[in-house]
């Protein structure tokens, strides 16, 4: 086997085992019994359009050179495709920003068709060049070139990705750190195999290096769902009792816990609506976020409920983190962000031993609703 050939052996390879993860990954999500939100579909489609264009890049190595008109045809239809799927995951990658950024379903419907002419235009550069030189043409011995418009093509994709990438920078603030860091992590693998691409005729690894890209989203964020709320990016219940049954029975120091419900909550959305409703609840998780340190565990219970579970060294340092909680309410009311105030009844537990986690939950949970029936007392 010469050089030529095992390097494209390599290659073929490379490309088989990238779309062998694409499709574990693909399986794996599937397999999930709950319903799928906008942006795990955007997602799915984006690792299909990867498989795709893996498929497709491997079979253009395979048919490149081989004389015969069935080999021809095959590699039109290849090529074809492949430069249709090359624009449309690169579209599909700005919808996904800017929906995971808004959350906002009607607001991207409004994004999709002026979003989409410079991908029409790659369609009708595509079509066109089955019969003329544009962005490919396949010369008399069947070897793939690129064609004279080929940049126009690369530029659009490039300013597809830079697109999202700067509405990444600007709206930064409207998703967490973690978040914001895959997202902007995304892109440098697969630009790295894009200016490759363009610069080394003959090296494609831009699709090998968004297998590895898109990797990066799933575990960072879309399996990072399977235990976050997704209204308030806290954890969630499922988190909170794996959580809480683990520490219990790893820490050496005491566990307090402190279970937080928002006042009248069923009123706000009775009076302001559940967009206020929805505000009221992110408005308490940032509260809470910004009242405990990261080493603490903070949960959305459900509905308005919040747990944290905390270490303590007494039993009097729940009651200091029951004040910077009201204190964390009192000034956010102050800023009069939301045309109410919000504030919410806290109660605590501490675990002794032996205590069952339902039992060290009750005891948190009874002690909250005293502390409700008490305010509703006094106001």
């Amino acid at each position: 086997m010469d050089r030529a050939a095992f390097a494209s052996t390599l290659y073929i390879e490379l490309n088989l085992f990238a779309v062998s993860i694409m499709l574990v990954l693909l399986i794996f999500i599937r397999s999930k019994k709950s319903r799928l939100l906008l942006d795990q579909k955007l997602f799915i489609t984006m690792v299909i359009s990867n498989i795709f264009l893996l498929v497709l890049d491997s079979a253009m190595v395979l048919l490149d050179g081989v004389p015969g008109q069935y080999s021809r045809i095959f590699l039109y239809i290849s090529t074809f495709l492949y430069y249709i799927f090359n624009t449309l995951i690169c579209l599909f990658w700005y919808l996904y920003v800017h929906y995971y950024i808004y959350r906002n379903k009607n607001s991207l419907k409004k994004q999709i068709l002026p979003i989409s002419i410079p991908f029409l235009a790659v369609v009708v550069m595509t079509i066109v060049s089955l019969f003329a030189d544009v962005i490919f043409y396949i010369d008399a011995d069947n070897i793939y070139h690129r064609g004279r418009y080929f940049l126009v093509m690369a530029i659009i994709c490039f300013l597809y990705i830079a697109y999202a990438y700067i509405l990444l920078i600007v709206k930064r603030k409207m998703i967490n750190k973690r978040e914001f860091l895959s997202l902007a992590l995304f892109i440098v693998p697969a630009v790295i195999g894009g200016v490759i691409q363009i610069l080394v005729y003959g090296i494609t690894l831009l699709w090998i290096c968004a297998t590895l890209s898109l990797l990066i989203i799933y575990i960072n964020i879309q399996n990072g769902q399977l235990y976050k709320d997704y209204l308030t990016d806290l954890y969630n219940r499922r988190q909170f009792d794996n959580y809480i049954r683990a520490k219990i029975n790893s820490s050496n120091k005491k566990i307090a816990g402190l279970m937080i419900d928002i006042d009248s909550f069923k009123k706000i959305n009775d009076l302001y609506g559940h967009d206020n409703g929805d505000l009221a609840l992110k408005y308490t998780a940032q509260i809470l976020r910004e009242t405990f340190s990261e080493k603490d565990f903070i949960a959305r219970y459900g509905g308005d409920e919040f747990v944290v579970v905390i270490e303590v060294s007494d039993e009097e340092e729940p009651y200091e983190y029951i004040d910077k909680i009201n204190y964390g309410f009192e000034k956010f009311n102050s800023t009069k962000e939301l045309p109410f105030k919000i504030t919410a009844s806290v109660g605590y537990g501490i675990h002794v031993s032996n205590e069952t986690v339902t039992d060290f939950f009750r005891k948190m949970d009874k002690m909250m609703y005293i502390n409700k029936n008490k305010s509703k007392e006094t106001a």
